[in-house]
């Protein structure tokens, strides 16, 4: 004998069952859409975070080396980048905004100088030979 019931069917695929695939579907949704963002900003953010650790620890020959050909030609030598620098030290910085367009990247947050004082950070870079690179940095 066969169900006639026409609410028989809605029953078995009740409300709670929908609400689990739609936060099923839109948890999937995010962590793909993480992945996404991680495998675009991650490169950018790891060579912003190894400028400035660098910075940190002063190493500026390394810093210096992570600038782009046209930043190290307007600093004119590592010793450009220690005179630039040698006020902005900092000692600890988070990103706000991270961001990629047009091969650019775009790094921004807050900073606290090793004497204490706090201010901002920001970051240009590019590719240079498959290698994010700054091109352009400030400190305030």
């Amino acid at each position: 004998m066969t169900d006639l019931d026409p609410t028989a069917s809605r029953r078995r695929f009740g409300s709670r069952k929908i609400i689990l695939i739609v936060l099923a579907g839109l948890a999937i949704f995010g962590v793909a859409l993480f992945f996404i963002l991680k495998s675009a900003l991650g490169p950018v953010i790891d060579a912003g975070e190894a400028f400035m650790a660098a910075l940190r620890d002063r190493n500026d020959t390394q810093a210096y080396a992570a600038a782009a050909p046209d930043l190290q030609q307007r600093l004119g030598s590592v010793g450009g980048l220690t005179v630039t620098v040698d006020n902005y030290r900092p000692s600890q910085w988070s990103w706000s905004t991270r961001s990629v367009r047009n091969g650019i990247g775009d790094l921004s947050g807050s900073v606290t100088y090793q004497g204490g004082n706090g201010g901002t950070a920001e970051l240009r870079l590019s590719k240079v030979d498959g290698v994010w690179r700054i091109t352009a940095f400030r400190f305030n």
